[in-house]
């Protein structure tokens, strides 16, 4: 019986450290349905895009004037973006990102690129 003060067995400190291994295991990675890391860091880049491109093109068209190139730029820049977020949704649409999941992300992607003028970049969401 080990009383207050003596030294752990041998035994007892491997139990520790495989218990404590076994907790921080558990505590890597994302919960199903949340996405995984690597695809969650792929959403975060992609949402950023779409939203830098929109926050872009709405700068540019703001003023009158021509807008066709700084808009077809603007429109293949976002179309990266929505590539990015539409593969990540053709491997598994129901994955969790920030309390949406990632149809309901590439969806709102599309309305958003529909809504700033880059409708080749929501198309990418959308086909």
């Amino acid at each position: 019986m080990r009383t207050f003060g003596s030294k752990p067995t041998a035994r007892a400190r491997r139990l520790a450290a495989a218990l404590a291994l076994a907790l921080v295991a558990a505590g890597c990675g994302a919960m199903p349905p949340q996405a995984p890391l690597r695809q969650a860091q792929k959403l975060n880049s992609a949402t950023g895009g779409i939203a830098f491109a929109c926050g872009q093109a709405f700068q540019l068209t703001e003023f009158g004037g021509e807008h066709g190139p700084g808009l077809a730029a603007l429109d293949a820049k976002a179309a990266q973006s929505a590539h990015k977020l539409r593969r990540v949704a053709a491997r598994n649409p129901s994955w969790i990102y920030q309390g949406e999941t990632v149809a309901e992300i590439a969806a709102a992607g599309a309305r958003k690129l529909r809504g700033c003028g880059l409708h080749g970049a929501a198309h990418v969401l959308t086909r």
